[in-house]
């Protein structure tokens, strides 16, 4: 009856372990995903103003030029 009573204790205390480690994980998991998703957003705006500020410059040295 002992060992039943220890394998049975055994088996809960890793199943709470499990439950609470894979808590963390997914926290985790989620705040990088969504920080990520956040980052190649700002990239891509960054990108784009820099493409918009080298058309503008181009553009407008060479009505100056000309």
């Amino acid at each position: 009856m002992d060992i039943t009573n220890y394998f049975v204790g055994l088996l809960t205390g890793v199943s709470v372990t499990t439950f609470f480690i894979g808590k963390e994980w997914y926290k985790y998991y989620t705040k990088y995903t969504i920080q990520q998703k956040q980052l190649d957003r700002v990239l891509k705006l960054n990108d784009k103003i820099k493409k918009i500020k080298n058309l503008s410059s181009t553009g407008t040295s060479n009505l100056n030029v000309g």
